[in-house]
Order: C-alpha cells, then structure tokens, then sequence
C-alpha cells in the first residue's frame, strides 16, 4: 500500500475517534430514541418530499408546502434533541473543512511557512 493511503486510512481512523464525531454519533442516538424528535423527522422528510415532487414535476410548492415546511424547521430548531444534533453535525463538519483546507495547502502552496496571516485554514 502506498503511504498516500496508509496516512488517508490513518486520517480516517483518527477522524472516526474524534470528540466531535462522537458527540455526532451521540447526540444522533438520544435524537433517534425521543419520539417527538422522530415524528419531526418524519414529518420533515415527508414535507421535503413533497415540495421535491413537485419541483420534479415541473410546478413551484403551493404556499400551504411551503408553510408547512417552514413549521415543521421551526419546531425542529426548538426541539432539544435535535438541535443538539444539529450542533454537533455542524461541529464535526468544521473539523472536516479544517482538514481539507490543510490538505489544499499541502497541495497547491500557500502553507505556513511564512506564518499564517490572512489563513484561516489551520486554526480556526
């Protein structure tokens, strides 16, 4: 195996280990085991669903799709659980954006040899 993907199996291992994707994984089980989560969930799915059917079908949702959505994110943002898995999803994915802005450097320059100023990449 070439040392590319023995460091990329090694960076999977370590990403799969981190706090933020155990608290991911976390959070998403508490999610799943409320019940007024789920039936958010699915009530989301289902509007989404809808709203993509019509799209696909050439027609724009109607204001009652459109609203019914917008309800159904609002009580999702006020329900503990899920927001909470939301919050982690989204910290977990900074971590990813970190990792791969650091492999775009290592890749195409801009490293920080000459110190950081005006990177973002490695410390944010």
């Amino acid at each position: 195996m070439s040392m590319v993907l023995t460091k990329a199996l090694e960076l999977g291992a370590a990403l799969s280990e981190c706090d933020e994707l155990q608290a991911v994984k976390e959070a998403e089980q508490a999610m799943l085991e409320d019940s007024s989560a789920r039936a958010l969930i699915e009530e989301f799915q289902n509007c989404r669903q809808e709203i993509e059917w019509a799209k696909m079908q050439g027609m724009d949702p109607t204001p009652e799709q459109e609203a019914a959505f917008r309800s159904v994110r609002e009580r999702m943002g006020e329900n503990a659980y899920i927001s909470r898995f939301l919050e982690a999803q989204d910290r977990f994915e900074k971590v990813l954006q970190q990792v791969n802005q650091i492999i775009s450097h290592a890749l195409y320059g801009g490293g920080c040899e000459g110190g950081c100023a005006g990177c973002s990449g490695c410390e944010d």
